[in-house]
């Protein structure tokens, strides 16, 4: 019973001091509640790396006068994936559903401009098709690669068979531009073999810049490096995560990030190109700059209206052809192309 009144006292006195001076520090509020800290981060507070949330619409125009072209483009699903009924709703076009690439700026620029798309989903039942007779035994994208003029891919993981077929599409006078991500060297081993095929090189890490950004420190601004048939028009591109790459002596860099950008696994300031050209492929570090909101950003419209005309001013000549005379049959399932989607 002693030890009762001192007890009490050292509860009064302790209830004292935590809400006394959680009164005092701010802590406690009315209603019992602790108010959210204050954001210390400051590329989330600097007034002036707030961006333009209303860029308007995007532009995207040709201005290459060449006849009909087929441009194929692999999205990168792989042959085990469910497909949707129309593989054109994997980029964007007809139907509902979320597009696994959502390139329907430039899938839309090429068909009003009188040329064809097409949509290459490998079958996994059909890996391998029996050639035309005579002929060597090919497989599905060496077939769908035989009938185009140019290739927009955004998977690098092909098996060695397909490189080859890919090679020889190059070799032959087709455009290729290949589109990649930060993470493609890690989920995608075999990226190395088609960078070596197309002599062209990724690094590893993502480009970021905490001084000046669009929305956000990883949606990086870069800018051309001279004068080039793939900048006219592009003051600015905005690449929303990208990845440094490269090309060997011969090659072109086209764009690079501004002054203030970082690679990621160096923390060290880079200025490392996001795309190059070598000769008939186009490299980008990123891919979402396609989609329909980032074709608005920046002069990113004027940079996929250029990478179109790249598409279909090329020199492809199909082995044992005399050139691509026109429209193509389409594989099976995939549709013809005849028109636009919104």
């Amino acid at each position: 019973m002693t030890r009762v009144a001192p007890l009490a006292a050292a509860f009064v006195v302790t209830l004292a001091a935590v809400t006394g001076g959680a009164a005092v520090a701010g802590y406690v509020t009315a209603d019992g509640a602790a108010p959210a800290p204050a954001i210390q981060n400051d590329h989330y507070q600097n007034p002036d790396l707030i961006a333009n949330d209303t860029p308007g619409q995007a532009t995207v125009e040709m201005d290459a006068s060449a006849g009909s072209q087929t441009v194929l483009v692999d999205p990168g699903v792989e042959p085990a994936t469910a497909r949707p009924v129309l593989p054109f709703s994997l980029i964007g076009l007809g139907g509902g559903g979320v597009a696994d690439r959502d390139i329907r700026p430039l899938a839309n620029a090429l068909i009003e401009n009188g040329h064809e798309v097409g949509v290459y989903v490998p079958d996994p039942d059909q890996q391998r098709r029996p050639a035309r007779p005579g002929a060597e035994e090919t497989t599905q994208l060496g077939e769908r690669l035989a009938e185009a003029d140019a290739f927009v891919t955004f998977r690098t993981d092909y098996e060695p068979d397909e490189i080859d077929a890919i090679e020889s599409f190059v070799e032959s006078g087709g455009h290729v531009v290949l589109a990649t991500e930060p993470d493609a060297a890690y989920s995608q081993p075999g990226a190395a073999s088609l960078d070596a095929t197309l002599d062209v090189t990724t690094e590893s890490g993502y480009v970021y810049n905490m001084e000046e950004n669009d929305l956000n420190y990883q949606r990086v601004y870069a800018e051309a490096t001279g004068d080039a048939s793939l900048t006219e028009g592009v003051d600015r591109a905005v690449f929303p995560s990208a990845t440094p790459v490269g090309t060997p002596a011969g090659g072109a860099d086209v764009l690079r990030p501004i002054e203030g950008s970082e690679l990621s696994t160096t923390r060290a300031p880079t200025d490392a190109p996001l795309l190059v050209r070598n000769d008939e492929v186009v490299m980008i570090g990123d891919s979402d700059f396609l989609s329909p909101d980032n074709a608005r950003r920046a002069d990113n419209d004027a940079l996929i209206g250029n990478l179109a005309d790249f598409l279909v001013t090329n020199d492809r000549t199909p082995p044992g052809d005399g050139g691509s005379t026109g429209p193509t049959q389409p594989g099976p399932g995939q549709p013809p192309t005849n028109g636009t989607a919104g």
